[in-house]
């Protein structure tokens, strides 16, 4: 057989390549036709089809952030200055994905894609439904010419740990270069996290649907069935769990935007957030930022002499003494001395006061003894119990041993 050059190659791959029958288009699939008919849905792109669902819900907080003009969105707080300034409700883009497995990797493929954003003061919800391996490329592309340029900010819940790299690496293994991995990207479970972590069992959205939005789905497909259901879907074309599935991510949609504009009151009215340790939470989150003024706040809304109270009131003082505000930090010393939960921690700043700021040192001195009597009762009792009470005591004996050289 005579040898072939590179080109002469090329034309005989391309001239089998014709003789090749055309692909059968699945836009014919009766399930496919089934599931746009059950949606009102539009089969797109029928040389690779994929279904595109539209559907609206009313936002009623929505509407009142529209009251004053274009609904602006301030988190700033609460993402730790991660959205540094408020940023208009219609930039952001609600994204979730149901996929053929649960640990993500390679073999991972996204089926069905949830989008959402608010226009009019309602949430617009619009997925898009892969009804088959190996036709995503058109979706993609129909996503990436079409379809992101509109927004600016990626919202998720969970989605910087699976979603949004699952998502990145399709476009790029489908070579394009995915232009939502220039935007900011809110995952909203690391803010419920910081306020809801003591609350709940959990912080899954379907724990924080019930008790934070007070949802309460029903005939809910599980999450872990979701990839076996694709799967059956493909081998026998039945349609009753795809349309549960469907229903599982609009749901999910509706619950990020709802979730996100119960986040923004709280950013604006923290002190109505009624939840003791979610509210105790938020005072941390003050304290680390140092915002003394709304610490004072929401320490003023716990019932008084109550855990939460006696603890963001200690954060209060410590701000209080970065600030050299000395009058107001003893304040609050003198206060919660007596409170067993903080006495040692209180008793050591005020000891440090008296000590370094008033320079009396014989009162430092009796503050630093009265600690290591009450030690000693404790120890009475039922002994130190942790090291790190002896790790305290042997630090008020070193200062008591200061202070006596000091007085001599």
């Amino acid at each position: 057989m005579k040898t072939m050059d590179l080109h002469s190659k090329l034309k005989y791959y391309k001239s089998q390549q014709r003789k090749k029958k055309p692909e059968k288009s699945t836009a014919d699939n009766p399930a496919l036709s089934a599931l746009a008919e059950h949606f009102c849905g539009i089969i797109q792109n029928p040389s690779a089809p994929f279904l595109q669902i539209e559907r609206r819900h009313p936002l009623a907080y929505a509407q009142e952030l529209a009251a004053g003009g274009n609904p602006q969105i301030k988190l700033s707080f609460l993402s730790r200055n991660q959205l540094e300034r408020p940023f208009p409700l219609s930039s952001v883009l609600f994204f979730d994905l149901e996929t053929t497995g649960l640990a993500g990797g390679a073999g991972t493929y996204p089926f069905l894609f949830g989008f959402g954003w608010v226009e009019n003061n309602s949430l617009v919800v619009r997925q898009f439904f892969l009804p088959d391996y190996g036709r995503e490329y058109g979706l993609y592309h129909h996503l990436q010419e079409e379809f992101f340029p509109s927004f600016e900010i990626l919202a998720s819940y969970n989605g910087k740990s699976y979603d949004f790299p699952l998502l990145k690496n399709r476009f790029i293994l489908n070579r394009l270069q995915p232009v939502f991995d220039r935007w900011p990207h809110l995952d909203l479970l690391h803010v419920v996290r910081r306020i809801w972590k003591d609350s709940f069992y959990a912080c899954d959205l379907a724990t924080i649907e019930s008790n934070v939005l007070n949802h309460h789905r029903q005939n809910d497909i599980p999450g872990y069935y979701i990839p076996q259901a694709y799967f059956n879907f493909i081998r026998t074309g039945v349609i009753h769990d795809v349309i549960r599935i469907i229903e599982h991510n609009y749901r999910d949609i509706v619950s990020l935007a709802e979730l996100l504009l119960t986040l923004d009151h709280i950013e604006q009215q923290p002190h109505t957030l009624t939840d003791p340790r979610a509210r105790l939470n938020l005072a941390r989150l003050a304290f680390e930022q140092q915002d003394e003024t709304l610490l004072s706040r929401l320490s003023a809304g716990f019932r008084l002499k109550s855990p939460e109270y006696v603890t963001s009131r200690f954060w209060l003082s410590l701000l209080h003494k970065k600030n050299k505000k000395w009058t107001e930090a003893e304040a609050i010393w003198l206060e919660l001395r007596e409170r067993a939960e903080q006495r040692y921690v209180v008793l050591e700043e005020l000891a440090k006061y008296q000590e370094h700021i008033r320079k009396d040192y014989n009162e430092a001195l009796r503050i630093t003894e009265q600690a290591l009597y009450h030690l000693d009762i404790l120890n009475e009792l039922n002994g130190y119990g942790t090291n790190n009470l002896s790790d305290i005591k042997e630090e008020f004996e070193y200062r008591q041993q200061r202070l006596k050289r000091k007085l001599s």
